[in-house]
């Protein structure tokens, strides 16, 4: 068995979402509920990271096992700071990271990726014309961790800086992996929630 943290990111500003994402209703349930509930069937080990303290009082409520920590004060809010607080929490050798928006996630999906992971520094699903989804990834946790705080200490700030300096990354086509998600659902993230609403008709009326 793969020594696996997945580790769920619900920081960031959310400033075109309007308000705290993870307590957006998908569904009529929280979207850190959905999170949740994926991430619990690919691992035991669950970690969640928030910005500040005050959304982690927001998300206490909904959090009924996992663990949750809090960026560093003083962290700029992005993906590569949420992802390197996790990195540096998660104590797995494998660090498999979802955005707090991605209820759709097929969890079938994400274990192939998983059981991709040895051998290699991260796993990254890759669309044909070159976009990666970096927070849908597998990464050797140790091994990001440091080159991820190499990143930001030279002043960059992401995601695809990060992978630049790691060692031995697979990518995988997202073509391949509609195997286990014909429409590549697990990719879909909603910046507004205007999006959110739009999907959960769209996904009440199939």
């Amino acid at each position: 068995m793969i020594d696996l943290t997945v580790a769920i990111l619900a920081g960031g500003n959310s400033k075109r979402f309007g308000s705290e994402k993870a307590l957006a209703k998908f569904q009529e349930r929280p979207l850190i509920s959905h999170m949740l509930d994926i991430a619990r069937k690919i691992s035991n080990n669950i970690l969640i990271v928030v910005s500040e303290d005050a959304q982690l009082e927001k998300i206490r409520p909904y959090i009924k096992n996992g663990r949750v920590v809090v960026d560093p004060e003083g962290s700029i809010r992005c993906a590569l700071s949420g992802a390197i607080t996790a990195f540096e929490h998660a104590g797995t050798e494998h660090t498999l990271l979802l955005p707090i928006d991605a209820p759709l996630a097929r969890p079938s999906l994400l274990k192939i990726l998983v059981e991709m992971s040895p051998k290699h520094g991260a796993v990254v699903p890759s669309w044909p014309l070159g976009y990666i989804e970096p927070l849908h990834s597998v990464y050797l946790t140790e091994h990001a961790y440091y080159h991820g705080l190499e990143v930001t200490e030279s002043g960059s700030y992401k995601m695809s800086s990060m992978l630049e300096r790691l060692q031995n990354v697979l990518y995988v086509s997202t073509e391949t992996l509609k195997q286990f998600d014909l429409k590549l659902e697990t990719f879909k993230n909603f910046n507004t929630l205007k999006e959110l609403r739009t999907a959960e008709v769209r996904d009440r009326h199939r």
